[in-house]
């Protein structure tokens, strides 16, 4: 190959890698183009703001529990000699279920009594004595301080003999045993559960519209699903006067289940009778974007979302009234509002 040619061949060479090159520059260009989407229409489902007659009644969801539950434990410390319960066994309040090893503590309640009889000897014959000129005054004053403080130590130890019985603090059923006898027991250690499940409790939470409504001694009924077409009574105990962050109240109350047909832990529905029924403003509640706490929705505008600060009440299974911000057929948007911004293009997909 004489020197022409190789000039040739290395020009033409370095002339296809710049036609690659500037190739690959043109893709790279078209890959850093921005796409406007502030113009691309969203899809989202709609629903209408609509009149409804509403019942004057309130139902919120609540799981039933024990009136009472409370532990069992030692007082005092040893190896546990009894424990005569097994779940599901029926005690009494202070009753005795079981005892630990006080022998040690029962010898020392025999040794207190015998200082203090000793010691009410010995203040007689001082006292005796005094009288009779061959003692002193002081002797008598000891020896009644000696009399005193023996019968503190005999306080003392019959309450550690006492102590040495396990008792249940409420009435109720064992609902969970933590210890076997033979085992040790230390002070304050949980041996077992009892729970008052004759006396149950519902706890649910009332919004601030509602529960000015509420007070203790109002009644409710109460309802489950695994009971279907049975109703019990329920009574307002307690009305929370702070609500939580979302200005909603706690309110107990008490479900008397005296023929043990409910058990701690189910499912209920606490209906309470607020007077008349009324027509108000509702929507779905899926299309609130903030939730109850800063309520907001994007109303349909046209072809375009429009974002809307809306006051809401009451819950209503799957809607929630509308008390202001909305009007009677307004559509609002129940799907797609991730993607909406104040303004975005829409298309409704549906009703």
């Amino acid at each position: 190959m004489n020197k022409r040619t190789l000039i040739i061949a290395i020009v033409v060479v370095f002339a296809a890698i710049g036609i690659v090159l500037a190739s690959n520059k043109r893709e790279l260009d078209a890959k850093k183009v921005v796409v406007d989407r502030s113009k691309m229409s969203v899809a989202v489902a709609v629903a209408k703001v609509t009149l409804q007659q509403i019942e004057g009644s309130l139902q919120l969801p609540a799981t039933l529990e024990p009136g009472k539950q409370a532990d069992i434990s030692a007082s005092a410390a040893g190896k546990i000699t009894s424990l005569n319960i097994q779940l599901g066994s029926r005690v009494g309040a202070g009753q005795q279920v079981g005892s630990v090893d006080i022998r040690q503590q029962q010898l020392g309640a025999r040794d207190a009594e015998e200082a203090l009889a000793k010691a009410q000897r010995d203040y007689q014959l001082a006292k005796e004595l005094f009288e009779g000129n061959a003692g002193t005054a002081q002797s008598v004053k000891d020896a009644q301080h000696n009399i005193d403080a023996a019968r503190i130590r005999v306080q003392q130890s019959g309450r550690q003999v006492s102590d040495g019985a396990i008792k249940s603090p409420i009435s109720g059923i064992i609902t969970a045993k933590n210890a076997e006898a033979g085992e040790y027991a230390n002070p304050g250690a949980t041996l077992a559960t009892v729970a008052d499940i004759y006396n149950l409790k519902a706890v649910v939470f009332v919004s601030e519209k509602d529960v000015y409504q509420l007070k203790p001694g109002f009644n409710a009924t109460i309802g489950a699903d695994v009971l279907p077409g049975r109703t019990f009574a329920g009574k307002v105990t307690y009305v929370a006067p702070v609500g939580d962050e979302n200005h909603n109240y706690r309110v107990e109350l008490a479900v008397n289940n005296k023929a043990a047909e409910l058990k701690a832990g189910t499912y209920i529905k606490v209906n309470f009778d607020l007077g008349q029924d009324f027509t108000a403003l509702q929507m779905p509640k899926m299309a609130l974007v903030e939730g109850t706490k800063n309520p907001y929705v994007y109303v349909v505008n046209g072809d375009k979302a429009a974002m809307r600060k809306i006051t809401v009440g009451r819950e209503l299974g799957e809607y929630i009234e509308v008390l202001g911000g909305l009007q009677e057929g307004d559509e609002v948007v129940t799907s797609g509002q991730i993607n909406l911004t104040n303004g975005s293009p829409i298309t409704k997909t549906g009703k």
